[in-house]
């Protein structure tokens, strides 16, 4: 069985399809990759390349034209992203939910952070703080919308409410200073009595 080839009329079209979603994605960017749209916008012009070449050998009438070739790094919006990634991380550093999970915390036992999902809140919200930080504008742009995480925060916040608190255990020097505080000063221990 032989396969046969695309017609010159299917090529025409897709290369047109792909002309479009290049101009888009230079334009507004590709918000369902988890790489930026330099990466994106040089695979499609590859893409436009071979499709070019074909269009070239089965000798077709029209001008293609390929678009130019963008620094890997390149994010459309880049500014716009960083804006709202910025107001996002600003609104939730000033829920009160938010402060509370942090200042709970460093109380929860792990079972108690696994179960309240506290350092997953925890550290999303530094996460996205870390990613302004770096400018790393695909995790900004993926995860930096304003509200994104307020409901699992407040969820979080509610299911903290709800725990008792155990008293954490002491450093070790605390515990060394308890430990010696058994004994009355000046009494006898019975290692006192050891034969050496």
């Amino acid at each position: 069985m032989m396969v046969q080839a695309k017609p010159p009329g299917a090529w025409e079209q897709e290369f047109a399809r792909l002309s479009y979603e290049w101009e888009k994605v230079y334009a507004y960017g590709d918000t369902d990759s988890m790489c930026t749209d330099g990466v994106i916008l040089n695979r499609i012009r590859q893409e436009l390349s071979e499709l070019k070449e074909k269009l070239d050998v089965a000798g077709t009438d029209g001008e293609w034209l390929i678009p130019p070739e963008v620094e890997k790094s390149f994010m459309a919006c880049a500014d716009e992203i960083r804006i709202r990634a910025k107001t996002a991380i600003q609104e939730y550093l000033a829920l009160e939910e938010y402060r509370y999970v942090q200042a709970v915390l460093p109380k929860l036992t792990p079972k108690q952070k696994k179960e309240t999902q506290a350092l997953e809140v925890s550290g999303k919200v530094m996460g996205l703080a870390d990613a302004l930080t770096e400018d790393n504008l695909v995790v900004l742009r993926e995860y930096g919308a304003p509200g994104m995480f307020s409901e699992i925060i407040a969820e979080t916040a509610k299911k903290l409410r709800g725990l008792s608190f155990k008293a954490l255990p002491a450093s070790e020097t605390e515990q060394e200073e308890i430990q010696e505080d058994w004994q009355v000063e000046g009494q006898m221990s019975i290692y006192d009595l050891a034969v050496v």
